[in-house]
């Protein structure tokens, strides 16, 4: 009897341990952020400049050039390439000196991601059986997940348990957020050498011949459906990445908790809430069957049951309320996610899945990191004041909402209509 959280190819673990990883390098800015801000003596909008565009702008670029790269070269050979790459971005972080180098090493570190997600579907894809591609899909995510949180919980810990400045040999002491960048290479380089040994089952079938050629006419036969996915998408992204980026600053400055036990408390919520929503998210979509819109429908579930969630974890004035809206906003996005990813795999033939996901993660991740997070500190900066952040949070996030609903209850009505006409043409 298999165990239900099994995958069917046992290298999603080795992925999910990679977008582990992933986040977790990613995140550490967002847990030490307060201290970053007041060492480089940045502004609201400089930091999530440095957090979100630097990031995103690199991350976009890279995720264009590794479309054709993921359907042509040896992934886990691709990946570990990336790991290598962003390894020497989170060293970077930690040794930044002013905003120009903080920005510099955040830059890095969007490229050495931006093929992660592209081949690791690809390879999940091509891997999984049909029936199990969404909690393979789970898997992965929730590896991002974990890595998130674990950043957040860990390294709150060992911020509450290291001095502010951490002696480092015969030389001057260290600042406390850089330690927890330097610590971060180190499993980066063990998990690159594991994805060296790693084959490629996705190479082992015959490639189809003009392949590269079908991609304009499969996207234009289908713009509608993935044009529905692709805004729906970003919604979800663009909350989920702006919450990462300053739900720890909200509740320093909200609740007036020290920095490690808000960091500690919001990775527990992460940590939990998050896995949970993204494995329903791919039992559910592995069993619904074929859909003309695959995951829409949970999609837009999702966005409109978190809206009222995200108005009250930004508003509230209770601590315990809040973190408990967080914790089933989280879920729900977490189903939404899965939904996503695993829905454009699926929508989308073999052959093309690396040159149509990595534009895909492009536009999502443009405005997930590079509109949502600089936007909520140009709010609160201008607008709404830093006694005002959760006000700030929640404008950016209903711009983001409303965009998302439309988009994908337009998109659904679209397929919709485009089956009745077609059963319609059949039938005469």
């Amino acid at each position: 009897m298999r165990f239900p959280l099994a995958p069917a190819w046992p290298g999603v673990w080795l992925l999910a341990g990679a977008h582990f990883l992933a986040f977790a390098d990613r995140f550490i800015a967002a847990l030490v952020a307060p201290a970053i801000k007041a060492d480089l003596r940045l502004s609201d909008f400089e930091l999530g400049l440095a957090q979100g565009t630097a990031f995103v702008a690199a991350y976009t670029a890279g995720s264009l050039l590794a479309g054709p790269l993921v359907d042509r070269v040896h992934r886990p050979r691709l990946i570990a390439a990336c790991v290598l790459v962003w390894s020497v971005a989170s060293l970077a972080c930690g040794l930044a000196t002013d905003l120009g180098e903080l920005v510099l090493a955040r830059l890095l570190l969007g490229l050495g991601q931006a093929a992660l997600t592209p081949a690791a579907l690809a390879l999940i894809a091509a891997r999984q059986p049909r029936d199990q591609i969404g909690l393979g899909v789970s898997l992965y995510t929730a590896g991002a997940t974990l890595g998130r949180g674990t950043a957040l919980v860990l390294g709150g810990g060992l911020l509450a348990l290291l001095p502010a400045a951490v002696p480092v040999g015969a030389g001057s002491p260290v600042a406390a957020w850089r330690v927890l960048f330097l610590l971060s290479v180190l499993p980066s380089l063990v998990l690159a050498v594991l994805l060296l040994r790693m084959t490629d089952p996705g190479r082992g079938g015959p490639r189809p011949a003009g392949g590269r050629a079908r991609l304009g006419p499969w996207l234009a036969r289908h713009a509608g459906r993935y044009a529905a996915l692709t805004l729906g998408g970003a919604a979800v992204t663009l909350v989920v990445q702006t919450t990462n980026a300053w739900a720890v600053m909200l509740l320093v400055r909200r609740f007036e908790l020290p920095l490690s036990s808000a960091g500690v408390l919001f990775g527990l919520v992460v940590a939990v809430a998050s896995p949970l929503g993204q494995f329903t998210g791919g039992r559910l979509l592995d069993g619904r069957g074929r859909e003309r819109l695959p995951g829409g429908t949970l999609l837009l579930a999702a966005l409109i049951g978190t809206l009222p969630l995200a108005a009250t974890a930004c508003l509230t004035d209770h601590l315990a309320v809040g973190l408990v809206a967080l914790a089933a906003m989280v879920f729900g996005l977490g189903i939404g996610s899965v939904a996503t990813l695993a829905g454009l795999q699926i929508m989308t033939p073999r052959p093309l899945r690396g040159r149509v996901t990595a534009p895909f993660m492009a536009c999502i991740t443009l405005a997930g990191f590079g509109l949502g997070p600089p936007l909520v500190g140009l709010l609160a900066d201008r607008v709404f004041g830093e006694a005002g952040l959760g006000r700030a949070l929640l404008a950016t996030s209903a711009m983001a909402y409303a965009v998302g609903i439309i988009a994908l209850m337009r998109g659904l009505h679209y397929v919709r209509r485009a089956t009745l006409t077609r059963r319609a043409r059949a039938v005469r």
